[in-house]
Formats: structure tokens, sequence, C-alpha cells
């Protein structure tokens, strides 16, 4: 898969092309992705999708919009599904100036010689949001570009959609979540040095460092998967404030199950996988060590569980 800048763009092929934020890759999103891969059999042109580098809410309603998925993660989920090319473009002002029709017939069908487009069906564009899937179906008579909007997916009879997904990350619903998801909801980042509290509390972890405005899952306590140079471990994750030692900024510490050796330095992924327990302050350190390994044995018996019933399978 290439990834290509717009404002570099040099030289390209025909393609069929994805448009949307795509926070998450959720069932929904991938419904569009089988549609395009469809499209692309029946055109013979890459599979391509339109990524802004920056969600289009933070230049809309001028606000840092919290992300399930970084660029990064989301770059290789693309790729997972079969994309050949993702053509990365920043969302400013200008962009979002654009008339719908300048940004079709301009940016897509004569910039990137797009010959077919697939879309949500809520799918807004252009300035003031004017655009939308009723002015493609418009401009495709006269434009003679493929077309497919895709219908809502829904589950448990309600939409799948990435605002419902952060809300669910939000209340600590993970399983719901990762269900909407297709697969856990996960982040990723630096193993940092912290204050080694836990170190010095019998429990060492490891910190985790964002380049990301991650969603904020619900303070406390969840049985995590911990991925760091190419091994997994599963762990019992501590996401909050550390209320027991009054700190500040929001923490994410794991401890890693059947784990020893030195990660500082390294990139992590960690997926959430259930949540276990609110976050809680604690009257002493001795409670919050006993609380610790509480949280650790819960751990390691919903593993085992797991282990054991995936062998009766």
């Amino acid at each position: 898969m290439r990834i290509e800048q717009l404002e570099h763009l040099s030289s390209h092929q025909d393609c069929v092309i994805a448009l949307g934020n795509f926070d998450g890759l959720h069932y929904g999103h991938q419904a569009l992705m089988e549609e395009l891969q469809l499209m692309k059999e029946a055109s013979g042109c890459e599979a391509a999708v339109l990524m802004f580098t920056t969600h289009t809410s933070e230049v809309t309603k001028q606000r840092r919009q919290s992300l399930i998925q970084s660029n990064r993660q989301k770059e290789r989920a693309l790729e997972s599904m079969g994309i050949d090319v993702i053509y990365e473009v920043p969302f400013t002002k200008e962009l979002m100036a654009m008339e719908p029709e300048v940004f079709l017939k301009e940016l897509l069908l004569e910039k990137l010689q797009v010959r077919g487009i697939v879309v949500g069906f809520n799918y807004r564009f252009g300035h003031k949001a004017r655009g939308n899937t009723d002015l493609l179906r418009e401009l495709q008579k006269e434009e003679n570009y493929l077309l497919t909007v895709v219908d809502p997916v829904r589950l448990d009879g309600r939409e799948v959609s990435s605002t419902r997904i952060r809300g669910l990350i939000e209340e600590g619903r993970i399983r719901q979540a990762n269900t909407l998801l297709g697969r856990p909801f996960a982040i990723e980042g630096e193993i940092v040095h912290g204050k080694h509290l836990g170190s010095k509390l019998g429990v060492p972890t490891a910190n985790m460092k964002f380049d990301t405005n991650y969603v904020h899952p619900r303070f406390g306590v969840y049985l995590g998967r911990f991925t760091v140079e190419g091994k997994s471990y599963y762990s019992a994750t501590n996401i909050g404030t550390n209320p027991t030692f009054k700190e500040q900024g929001i923490k994410v510490e794991s401890y890693l199950l059947d784990f020893e050796g030195d990660i500082y330095g390294k990139w992590a992924e960690l997926e959430l996988l259930e949540f276990l327990r609110p976050e809680l302050a604690f009257d002493s350190v001795e409670e919050l060590i006993i609380q610790m390994n509480r949280d650790i044995e819960r751990a390691e018996s919903i593993v085992v569980n797991c282990k054991n019933m995936a062998n009766k399978i």
C-alpha cells in the first residue's frame, strides 16, 4: 500500500475511492471497504481512500476531536482491508470553504482521476456541508462516474457509528464497543519512566505516553492485551489519575502477566478487553496494594477461564 501526500502528488493512475473520516474503521466503515473492493474488481482501478490528517470537526467545530484510532492504526487497518493507496490531505479552512462541485470535479475527478466513489448514506462534503449523496447522484449523470451509497449498518437494532462507539468507551462498556468495532479498542504509545510507584509497591507497571488524542476510557481497571516487540501479554491495566497519590494528568499503567524484562523506550499497543472495576481512592497504601493484587488475580482468572473454554472447543 502507498501513502501519497496530495500536495506533493506527481503521478498516479485511475482509482475508485472511499470518502469519509473513518475513525475506528468499525463495521459500518468495513461495509464501505467491501463495496470499494467490489468496485475495484469491476473497474480494474486501484482502491483508494482520501484521508484527512486532521479530523474535520477540529476545523468545522473548532474543538479538538477525541479519536478511536491514530492515523498509524488507521493506515495499518486499511492496508489489511486491501486498500492500494491512501491520499492524505490536511483538512483546512480553505478546503472546508470549497464548493462541493469544485471538490468533486477538480480534486477528485481531475486531480486524482477518480472513476468511482463509495460513501456512507450520511456523507456530507464541501462548503457548509452542502454536498450530499443526492448531489453525488445528480452530478454522476453528467460526469459518468461509478457511485455506491452504503446503507447504515445496524447491530442490536441501532446504527453503528463512531459517535456511539466513543460513548461506549467513555462509559467503560468496552465489550460493547469492541463488538461494534469488530476488534478490541486499542491505544498505542511509547513506554516511558514514571515515578516507579508500582515497583515500589511490588507491582511494576509499564507506563504509556501518547501522541494521539484518544477518546478517554472510563477511569478504572481493565483486562488488557499488551503487545511489545512482536509479543503479546495479558495485563491488568489502570487508567486514571491515581487519586490515592493525588497525581495530575491521566496515567495508563499496565501490569503485564507472565512478563519480566526492560521495555522502556519501546513502542507498544494496548487492547482493552474487559472493564474490571471503577477507579477508587484508598485511605492507605496498604489498602491500595491489596486491591492491586486482587485486580491481578481477577485478570489472571479471566485469562485462565478463556483459555480453558478455548481448549474445549
